[in-house]
């Protein structure tokens, strides 16, 4: 039995160092920058309570969907952790109702549990934005 485990080790070796090769690309940061710039720009006017610069880039519909009171509750909330830093890291692309979106992990420095950014880009403007 001990023999058996030992024979299977090499090859286990090398399937692992096969699959690491041939894996799916690894995600880097440049992925989708456009989008990563446009999610530091929107926390950073939640971490300053500028609603005018979080609606700025947006749509005519995300606009309209904002309103600048809840804008404010939503930045008393984070402001102070967003303050003390943060990342912004990709996870991935998907589809959905017709766009294509991006998923974004924050990370707080202070500790505060991750967050995670939806986003979604229409002709350039933000058509749709959802924090967890």
């Amino acid at each position: 039995m001990y023999m058996k485990r030992m024979s299977l080790l090499p090859a286990i070796f090398v399937l692992a160092i096969w699959t690491s090769s041939h894996g799916a690309e690894p995600l880097t940061q440049s992925q989708h920058p456009e989008e990563r710039d446009i999610v530091i720009k929107l926390l950073k006017s939640i971490e300053n309570d500028q609603y005018a610069t979080f609606i700025e880039r947006g749509s005519d519909y995300f606009k309209s969907r904002i309103s600048q009171r809840h804008f404010h509750n939503v930045s008393e909330r984070l402001a102070q952790h967003l303050k003390n830093g943060f990342d912004v890291i990709f996870l991935t692309e998907f589809k959905e109702a017709g766009l294509v979106g991006t998923l974004w992990k924050i990370e707080y420095r202070d500790g505060f549990d991750d967050a995670l950014v939806k986003i979604f880009l229409e002709d350039g403007k933000v058509a749709g934005v959802w924090f967890q």
